[in-house]
């Protein structure tokens, strides 16, 4: 997550015209490049598999272009609340829909540590994925809210009790039927 703030920060200031009007949309370019920073940083972070890494840096460098200005990214190297708005765009607009990627990947790990049994893991890693992608939006805000310091939503999201019950009744559904999708 740092990583992906971090790229975007030097992809804007980098790539930007000396001045960009309001509301200036962030170019193919741009987005090219943040993908392509994206995915070197996942692979030195090691904690994706490479295909997961590249859905993920697709994923977020598409929501970067669609919900993102040219300003948005200037404003994450400010020390005033522009930085924080525009990182708390980030956490929600970019990152949140994109975190089903990471969470699928390190349910998969622990579960094949811990169990060892790929279509049982495969179940519960896809399936908890999903289940991030939606508690995301809705938690994101929230959390936000309640810590506007946050800087990392997802391990508050991993620990809150809806993801845990859910992850349990996803593990015995899983265990009982590995194949269900």
């Amino acid at each position: 997550m740092k990583t992906i703030i971090a790229i975007a920060v030097a992809i804007g200031l980098c790539s930007l015209p000396k001045l960009a009007s309001a509301g200036t949309p962030i170019t193919d370019a741009m987005t090219e490049k943040y993908f392509a920073n994206c995915v070197a940083s996942a692979k030195t972070e090691g904690t994706m598999t490479p295909d997961t890494q590249n859905r993920y840096c697709a994923c977020t460098a598409m929501n970067m272009q669609k919900s993102m200005s040219q300003e948005n990214l200037v404003a994450l190297s400010n020390k005033d609340k522009s930085a924080r708005l525009s990182l708390n765009k980030i956490l929600i607009d970019v990152n949140g829909p994109c975190m089903q990627y990471p969470v699928h990947d390190m349910l998969n790990k622990k579960c094949m540590v811990d169990l060892n049994n790929v279509s049982i893991c495969g179940c519960v890693a896809r399936n908890m994925g999903h289940f991030m992608a939606d508690i995301s939006k809705r938690m994101l805000p929230e959390l936000l809210a309640d810590n506007p310091d946050l800087y990392d939503p997802m391990t508050p999201i991993m620990e809150s009790p809806e993801f845990k019950q859910t992850e349990q009744q996803i593990a015995l559904s899983c265990a009982t039927n590995p194949n269900k999708k």
